[in-house]
């Protein structure tokens, strides 16, 4: 397909948008690997929306044709092999060949007929649903609620389960298992037809979300089917499980929870309380939530709303919609972290990949698969799984005993980098003779003698008896009897004893520490374990893409063993070899060499599929009027030196000529500051002397604030 000489947009593009456009069209169509580069107020983000939305339309349409022109070719040969020949036999064999070709195409065709009926169905749910819910209001208003709670429904929800059904929860599950819960299984069918999907990705959430802003504003927002993928950090609404702090522990939970639903079901157990007994937002109305979904384009937020009202759980209510989506929107993570782009089922084969504000993304992988762990963390760990595996042993199999050996001889051999035993502990001084040293991946496992665990194997009973979720309960129902090695101490005589006695009545710094904190006030991970599993994950990489630092520390809890990435490359092999095409676009992409370099050839790319395209700045030179102010209204010299910041009479002048400019210029006026600080000061002072109320006459008045995450909400 060529590209069209004009893109739908929300208004006349200038000319360098329409070759952004064109250049990106025909990557896309090329399957090639793009490097765009638009400088920030080129209007980036509508150029990608409407360039490749534009294929994409284009391409749905170009495949159906093509698939009906094809299959009326083949109905016209069949015609000729039905006439009467001489050649029985190889007429015959011919139309069988045809009629194999002719299902093949009319299989493909039927299912594209299927996926525009499922959309055209889900829009049909939606309005039924409103005029539903119009109907129900009215009645309400009318007639009131009719509805009435029954008196023992609190009571039943606050039955809990006794101490033996608590333990049971902590018991490893069996890692022979392979039941993950109802709604991880309905993930892997598969659908009869795979429609092609732009996948956008950003850095962070709050960036997503403008670029959906973005989306309802382009001529494609009531054509184009867009889901926001997310973490269950952000998209869960089970409160219970939303207070865990860490994100691995969100997830553990939400799957166990599924898990035990399923359990609880073929027990008939009903001694459980309602919250033991799985989610009550899973399943939930999820086709009434993927119908809202795919028919309306929405950010997480809104998405999270409309889960709240139905009580259906979002998180899985957008992953179920990836399949029926044309546009699946992600964070950098989702994509570039196979084992997350698996969870999540996102399958880029035949897919486009385009990943905005991409200039960072070389440090964004290697930060993404580097790992550290400390010597707090392993002495927290081996403490916790010590305990757990005592306090629970003999209900463990054989094979669970196993590898719980294997993970403590992992921990223990960790510590001896920092001379450490399993009986110290953290606030224990390190031998002054061990230095830090940086190893190859093998080379650290011969030295740690850890090659005789097979890792792979070890992090897959981890990951199939839920040890994470369970060691995490374990901590929390025991935390104040499980305790770390005693501190060794220099001290005696009189100093001891007084030490002894002022610590008596409070509670031990051992006990303190796996509850969460130190008695020196220093911050705990609640789960040591996941640091300990990510460094694990990281030595399953080839022998040449890392490299492993030791660093010892004042203390052996100050101790830290770094994974580092060396190659980048390696984790984007997949990426580069299954997607149809990937763009990479940011405002300031130079040196291009540096990702051609280091990404795509090393990823295995050749040179002829690499496009490359840089535009300058949109806006016209008519359209610019530079000028420098000297002295403000009265005179006086507007000269902010470091020494002068602080002067009165400068800050009353300047708030003078904004004011004055403020009266002039007739749209929006921005004032840049060279610091926080600077621009703290110059408000409060502009606030007190009634300049800012005089400006918000004429103008609404906004802060950037500090985190970058809080601008989209301050907009």
């Amino acid at each position: 397909m060529e590209p069209p000489q004009e893109f739908p947009f929300p208004f006349p593009p200038y000319e360098i948008q329409k070759q952004f456009m064109k250049e990106l069209y025909n990557c896309l169509e090329s399957g090639g690997l793009g490097l765009f580069e638009s400088p920030t107020g080129t209007g980036k983000s509508l150029s990608l929306i409407c360039g490749a939305l534009k294929w994409l339309v284009d391409h749905e349409k170009s495949e159906k044709r093509e698939l009906t022109s094809a299959i009326a070719v083949i109905d016209g040969k069949i015609k000729n092999c039905e006439r009467p020949t001489d050649d029985w036999f190889s007429a015959q064999t011919e139309l069988i060949q045809l009629n194999a070709e002719k299902q093949t195409f009319q299989a493909k065709l039927n299912g594209i007929l299927e996926f525009e009926g499922e959309k055209e169905k889900f829009k049909r749910m939606i309005e039924s649903k409103a005029a539903k819910t119009k109907t129900a209001q009215r009645v309400r208003q009318q007639f009131g609620s009719l509805q009435k709670k029954p008196a023992d429904q609190g009571k039943a929800e606050e039955v809990g389960s006794d101490v033996s059904d608590t333990e049971k929860d902590l018991i490893l599950e069996d890692p022979l298992s392979d039941s993950e819960g109802s709604s991880e299984e309905e993930d892997k069918e598969e659908p009869l037809f795979k429609n092609t999907k732009i996948f956008f990705c950003s850095r962070t959430h709050s960036q997503l979300t403008q670029f959906v802003h973005e989306l309802q504003r382009s001529p494609y927002s009531e054509d184009i089917s867009v889901v926001p993928l997310s973490s269950r950090q952000n998209y869960c609404i089970n409160k219970s499980v939303r207070k865990l702090k860490h994100i691995n522990l969100i997830n553990e939970t939400c799957l166990q929870l599924q898990r035990r639903k399923t359990t609880v079901k073929k027990e008939k157990d009903l001694k459980r309380s309602k919250t033991t007994n799985g989610c009550p937002f899973v399943p939930g109305d999820q086709k009434l939530l993927m119908a809202g979904v795919l028919t309306t384009v929405q950010d997480v937020e809104e998405i999270v709303r409309k889960g709240q009202e139905s009580n259906t759980c979002p998180y899985y209510g957008s992953r179920k919609s990836v399949k029926n989506g044309q546009l699946i929107l992600v964070p950098y993570n989702s994509i570039l972290h196979k084992n997350t782009r698996v969870s999540l089922g996102i399958d880029l084969k035949e897919n486009i990949l385009i990943i905005d504000e991409a200039h960072n993304l070389l440090d964004a992988i290697e930060g993404m698969h580097s790992s550290v762990i400390t010597g707090r963390n392993l002495l927290h760990c081996y403490s916790q799984l010590s305990q757990y595996q005592k306090k629970f042993d003999s209900l463990f199999s054989a094979k669970s005993v196993l590898y719980l050996n294997q993970l403590s001889f992992c921990l223990k051999k960790f510590l001896i980098l920092f001379g450490a035993t399993t009986k110290s502990h953290p606030n224990d001084e390190v031998d002054k003779s061990i230095v830090p040293k940086l190893y190859k991946i093998e080379e650290f496992e011969l030295f740690t003698e850890i090659d005789t665990v097979n890792i792979f194997k070890l992090l897959e009973f981890v990951k199939a008896s839920k040890l994470v979720h369970k060691l995490q309960g374990f901590v929390e129902q025991y935390g104040n009897n499980v305790k770390i090695g005693e501190q060794k101490t220099t001290k005696s005589g009189i100093t001891e004893f007084l030490n002894s006695i002022k610590n008596k009545d409070t509670p031990s710094q051992e006990a303190g520490s796996i509850a969460g904190t130190t008695n020196t006030g220093e911050e705990v991970t609640s789960s040591p374990l996941m640091a300990i599993l990510s460094f694990l994950e990281s030595l399953k990489s080839s022998c040449l893409d890392g490299r492993i630092y030791v660093l010892p520390g004042a203390t052996i809890g100050q101790g830290i063993v770094k994974f580092l990435l060396l190659n980048p490359a390696a984790h984007f092999h997949d990426i580069v070899k299954d997607a149809r095409s990937v763009v990479l676009a940011g405002g300031t992409m130079e040196p291009m060499s540096e990702f051609i370099d280091q990404l795509f050839l090393m990823a295995g790319a050749t040179t002829d599929r690499i496009t490359t395209f840089s535009c300058d700045h949109v806006i016209p030179k008519e359209n610019i009027i530079s000028n420098v102010v000297m002295r403000g209204p009265t005179g006086v010299e507007l000269e902010f030196s470091f020494h002068n910041r602080q002067d009165t009479k400068l800050l009353d002048e300047l708030g003078r000529t904004l004011l004055n400019l403020c009266n002039i210029v007739p749209a929006g006026v921005v004032v840049f500051f060279p610091s926080y600080k600077f621009e703290d000061a110059v408000f409060k002072h502009l606030d007190k002397s009634g300049v800012l109320s005089k400006i918000s006459v004429k103008k609404c008045i906004y802060r950037e604030p500090k985190l970058a995450s809080q601008v989209f909400s301050s907009l």
